[in-house]
This record gives C-alpha cells, structure tokens and sequence, in this order.
C-alpha cells in the first residue's frame, strides 16, 4: 500500500548562515505502546500507533514521510501502514502539520497494523525492526532537496525496539451451517415434544 507522504515542518524561520541550509533535523520516531509487543488471535488484526518529532538545526527544513516497514523475521501475516486522510504531497498546496505529529491505530484507517493470518500457530510469534523513512527538503514545496532516503528505527529508551506480535489464541472457529441448522430443528422438537405432553388430550 502506498503511503501518502506525511510533512511535518522543524522551523519556519529564515537564517542567513549558509552552512545551516545543509543541516540535517534530528527526527524520532516512537511506537503506542513504545516497547513494541502485541498479541492477538489467529486471525484478528493488531496496530501500533505512532508519535514522530522533528527538531530543527538552525534552519528551515521540512521533512516529507515516505513509508514505514516492519522487519519481522518469522512472518505470521501481513503488515500494512495508513495514512489519516491528509495530503502531504501536493507541491502547489503543501499543508504543515508542525512537530511533533501523533497517528492511533484504528483499525484498516491510521496507524500501522498486522493482520494476523487465520491459521497460525498458537504460540507462534514474528518480530523486528520498525523503520521510518523520510526526505529532508529546505522548502515545503520540495524544489530544494537536502537528504533523500533517510530511516530511523522506533525507538524505546533511546534504543532501537523489536516491534513483536505474538499469536495468542487460535482462529475462532464458527459452526457449520448445517450443523446450526440441525441444533435447531432438535431444539424445536424438544420444545414441541414439551408442550404435547402438557397438554393432554381430552376424553370422549
């Protein structure tokens, strides 16, 4: 899924130092809940929501999200970001979000989400790295490139955190359809049988 690039503007005000139009803004990026670990059923979907802050180095400089991936080492089913609606990269309109910028999980519409697949293993766990990656530009409207392809791990403690999903109970299995059907039919002629032996029929 493509994610919408998200901006998030460090400074607005101008400097006449030179050396500072190529300095980098120092970016963090941390995960709800900040250690990183889920658990959900086999089949169910799990998310973390996510807080990114940029602090300036002196000059105006604005960074543009690219994308977010999840490095999970023993997958046990899919990843996927979202974005909140906004459009962040629209050269003629760009609009500022300022810093710091927060995103909940909500599931299928913000934040980054697991689906876990529906037959996996009770018990069965996957994790790794969560990574940001962004471009910094000396303009909101992106004519004026400073770093491309920059990443940030999530972090926790000022470390990297192992994003994790541990697979917590089983699919929920439902009946089938004609077993529902027969469970039915029996309780109706329980209830029926009940009733008959209530009412007695009456002599001649």
């Amino acid at each position: 899924m493509n994610l919408p690039k998200r901006l998030i503007v460090a400074m607005l005000a101008f400097t006449a130092a030179a050396a500072a139009d190529e300095a980098l803004p120092t970016v963090m990026f941390t995960l709800d809940p900040p250690d990183g670990y889920l658990a959900g059923a086999a089949g169910t979907s799990v998310g973390w929501g996510y807080t990114i802050s940029v602090t300036d180095a002196g000059s105006p400089t604005y960074v543009f999200i690219d994308d977010f991936t999840f490095g999970d080492s023993t997958p046990v089913g899919d990843f996927s970001s979202y974005d909140s609606g906004y459009q962040f990269d629209v050269p003629s309109n760009p609009i500022t979000d300022g810093s710091p910028i927060t995103e909940p999980w909500l599931l299928g519409a913000s934040g980054l989400q697991y689906d876990i697949n529906p037959g996996a293993v009770l018990g069965a766990a996957t994790e790794g790295v969560m990574t940001l990656t962004y471009d910094v530009y000396a303009d909101a409207a992106q004519n004026d490139p400073i770093e491309y392809g920059l990443s940030i791990n999530a972090q926790f403690d000022l470390q990297d955190v192992d994003a994790e999903v541990f697979v917590s109970a089983p699919a929920a299995t439902a009946p089938e359809p004609g077993a529902v059907t027969l469970f039915v039919l029996g309780a109706l002629g329980l209830l029926l049988r009940k009733r008959s032996l209530r009412c007695p029929v009456p002599r001649q």
